[in-house]
């Protein structure tokens, strides 16, 4: 599953930290994980364990340890935080960076950054801004539409109407998500999809072009990221092929590992597709809530046939 890459300057960026240790090689050393280390254990002088590849936040509480310190005691624990593995160090609540470590980072070109957010709100963002940022993600063909709370995907080859039973869907009232092409990440075990940046609110309708949605629909039609509950294929209607006529198998299309309920709808001329799929999404729907059609109806076909025996 391949993730996103983020750099320490990435994520001084996003949070706008002042960098005071540093030059531009050193600010991109990747960031590998989520988790941030606090590291009272580190300046209490216990280093048997693996050196950390988390970030580094120092606060009051490690301020405050800090000066108690004596100098070799701070040189052996500022010697094993300021590592390679480490992606960088950041000093929160507006306090001045210790002598001896800014010394010690600029010799060794470690990046250390200010902030003056308090460091368990800073913790908070960050651990939330990396799931993001470090999220297994994949992009497919696809379109993603956001109808009743859910997110639906809907799939198919290329020709075969996507884009025009999805005009059908925004006229009935759903919104778009993504046209053509979904960027899916996969967030806190949930998969979520929204548009590449160039085709937000955009689609491709053959034989007019590129239509603006928010200009056709309103900007309530469209919907910047979705969680992806649903998938509906479509298919070329064939005779020959074999259907579930009662609905009681259920499919499912795999994106980034994870499964999500998966409905083939065969499509042919005169057919409305859009309105299948909502009665196929409303379907899919209630068997999250516990209700199935297919077995109420073999329910009532076993009730009425035990009657029958039984006159």
């Amino acid at each position: 599953m391949p993730s996103k890459k983020v750099t320490i300057q990435d994520f001084a960026n996003h949070f706008g930290l002042v960098a005071i240790s540093g030059d531009i090689n050193a600010m991109k050393r990747p960031i590998e994980e989520v988790s941030v280390n606090r590291p009272g254990l580190e300046l209490a002088g216990f280093f048997d364990y693996p050196r950390s590849r988390r970030l580094v936040f120092i606060g009051n509480k490690e301020m405050s340890y800090i000066a108690t310190m004596k100098e070799e005691d701070k040189i052996k624990a500022f010697d094993f935080l300021l590592e390679d593995v480490c992606p960088g160090l950041v000093i929160c609540q507006g306090h001045k960076c210790p002598e001896l470590l800014l010394k010690m980072a600029k010799e060794r070109n470690f990046p250390m950054f200010l902030s003056n957010r308090q460091t368990n709100d800073l913790n908070m963002d960050t651990v939330l801004y990396l799931h993001d940022a470090l999220a297994p993600s994949t992009a497919i063909h696809a379109v993603l539409v956001d109808m009743y709370s859910s997110g639906v995907l809907i799939l198919g080859e290329s020709g075969i109407g996507k884009s025009e039973i999805t005009l059908e869907l925004l006229k009935k009232g759903h919104n778009l998500v993504s046209d053509d092409r979904v960027n899916i990440s996969y967030v806190r075990g949930k998969l979520y999809g929204e548009a590449p940046e160039l085709l937000v609110g955009m689609m491709e309708v053959r034989g007019i072009g590129i239509v603006d949605i928010t200009r056709m629909f309103g900007i309530n039609a469209l919907t910047k990221r979705s969680e992806i509950h649903f998938a509906i294929k479509l298919e070329k209607f064939d005779p020959s092929m074999s259907t579930d006529r009662l609905g009681k198998k259920t499919q499912y299309y795999e994106i980034l590992g994870q499964q999500i309920p998966l409905v083939t709808i065969p499509v042919y001329a005169g057919r409305s597709v859009a309105e299948i799929i909502e009665v196929a999404v409303t379907n899919l729907k209630l068997k999250q809530f516990g209700y199935d059609s297919s077995f109420e109806f073999e329910n009532r076909l076993n009730e009425l046939l035990a009657q029958k025996k039984g006159r």
